[in-house]
């Protein structure tokens, strides 16, 4: 897919106006079988100065190393970033490609995540975003499921 491929979809997306403030992002991860490994419930708070947005998640997994790659258009968003991924004593250093997609309510997007190493997938992370009244007055926890292996 191209970024450009989207322009004339809506509604618009402004990740500057989307992400500020709070929301609940509930998602899971697939390895390369398409077998779910791990599901998330996670309280997001993001904060925007007029320059930088930051993201405020209280993950475990690891954190994003150095800057994201990041195109907009229409009701889409590509992000584009490498992260370390703590597992137990190891760490793992991947590449992830989100396409995030703003649903028609301007409330709630869906992002699909491919995720890599050395070029090769590896796995595929969904997460849905929601920023309705009733998300944000659900009780504030992060939560992670492992799968048995």
């Amino acid at each position: 897919m191209k970024i450009t491929d989207f322009a004339n979809t809506g509604p618009t997306l402004r990740p500057e106006e989307y992400f500020a403030g709070s929301m609940k992002a509930w998602g899971l991860f697939q390895d390369r079988t398409g077998a779910v490994k791990r599901q998330f419930v996670v309280d997001i708070h993001g904060e925007w100065d007029g320059k930088t947005l930051i993201l405020t998640e209280d993950f475990t997994y690891g954190g994003v190393v150095g800057q994201a790659t990041i195109e907009v258009a229409g009701n889409a968003m590509n992000l584009r970033y490498t992260f370390d991924l703590a597992v137990g004593e190891k760490t793992y250093r991947l590449n992830f490609d989100d396409w995030m997609f703003l649903q028609p309510d301007g409330k709630r997007m869906i992002n699909r995540a491919a995720v890599t190493k050395f070029g090769l997938r590896v796995g595929e992370v969904t997460v849905f975003f929601d920023k309705s009244e009733d998300a944000l007055q659900a009780p504030k926890h992060i939560q992670m499921m492992q799968a048995a292996e």
